[in-house]
């Protein structure tokens, strides 16, 4: 099974990494980054890094695209919404989380129906002739959106379990958690979002999977004048300066 990762300028590692963790976990899949040009693309989290461009991209299985305070710019591209449309014909899934669904609105893929998305990206996808549904995911067709990493997760499993059944979902599921993957310590799904937090300041569950005593460092938060600076979108822009204030 290859799987394509889209990633772009302010793309979202944590969303790149809920798909990656999951569906890179099937015994067959082949991961690949894909971008508008191979290289280091920086985002939220850390930089991803495309292995191939859109077009030197064929035979894929599953596409997805990771939401991202760059999706604005991501939608203007051309070489991008070309891929898209090709994998809309010949993937098997086509998958986007949060704001990724903008993407594939730009490039006819909802076809004016709803998708599971951020609450950012309302008025984008009304301006594709889409809008937001209220659902943590939606599924039409080949094409599964959902409102964001944790989501993404849920996502990600739904395509596992549509391509080798629910035992394989199961047992990537049991793997992932013996690892201590910090977005599927949650057994409960109210208690999602309280883990993700848990993650990102470094406090640690009662119910977690013990780590290995060695970790890799965090990645540093993003500072909100950054993300401010990676939308194109000044009413977004605005609406993340306000929630910065409000915070203070």
């Amino acid at each position: 099974v290859r799987i394509a990762i889209v990633v772009y300028d302010g793309v979202l590692a944590a969303e790149c990494e809920a798909f990656s963790s999951v569906l890179g976990a099937m015994d067959d899949a082949e991961v690949v980054h894909v971008g508008s040009r191979r290289g280091p693309f920086a985002g939220p989290g850390g930089r991803q890094i495309a292995d191939a461009a859109f077009g030197d991209v064929d035979q894929i299985d599953v596409a997805v695209v990771p939401g991202g305070l760059g999706c604005e710019r991501a939608a203007d591209d051309t070489a991008l919404r070309e891929f898209l449309l090709r994998m809309e014909r010949t993937a098997r899934y086509v998958a986007a989380s949060s704001t990724g669904t903008v993407v594939l609105a730009s490039a006819g893929l909802l076809h004016g129906g709803s998708a599971a998305t951020h609450w950012l990206a309302g008025d984008l996808l009304r301006k594709y002739g889409s809008d937001a549904d209220a659902r943590r995911m939606v599924m039409s067709g080949n094409v599964i959106t959902c409102e964001g990493s944790i989501s993404a997760v849920d996502a990600a499993f739904e395509i596992v379990e549509r391509l080798h059944g629910r035992s394989a979902a199961e047992q990537i599921r049991a793997t992932l958690l013996a690892r201590g993957e910090p977005h599927l310590r949650a057994r409960r799904w109210w208690m999602r979002p309280v883990e993700w937090a848990r993650s990102v300041i470094g406090l640690r569950s009662p119910d977690a999977v013990e780590r290995p005593t060695a970790q890799p460092a965090e990645p540093p938060v993003t500072p909100l004048s950054v993300m401010v600076e990676l939308v194109d979108n000044d009413d977004l822009a605005k609406q993340l300066r306000r929630s910065g204030r409000r915070r203070r």
